[in-house]
């Protein structure tokens, strides 16, 4: 989906870009999705929806 999105020249970079997203806002334990640019287009909260 954001391979998609990123214009061309951009590819490079973005994936330094992810790299560095995944590392400081899209963290495995505790993601934080508040402060995350592509949480529109993100499953995570679908995936790991708990019932109250």
């Amino acid at each position: 989906a954001l391979l998609k999105r990123v214009p061309t020249e951009y590819l490079v970079d973005a994936h330094h870009w992810l790299i560095l997203h995944g590392r400081y806002i899209c963290k495995a334990r505790q993601p934080l999705c508040y402060q995350c640019i592509v949480e529109p287009l993100c499953r995570y909260k679908q995936k790991n929806r708990q019932e109250t």
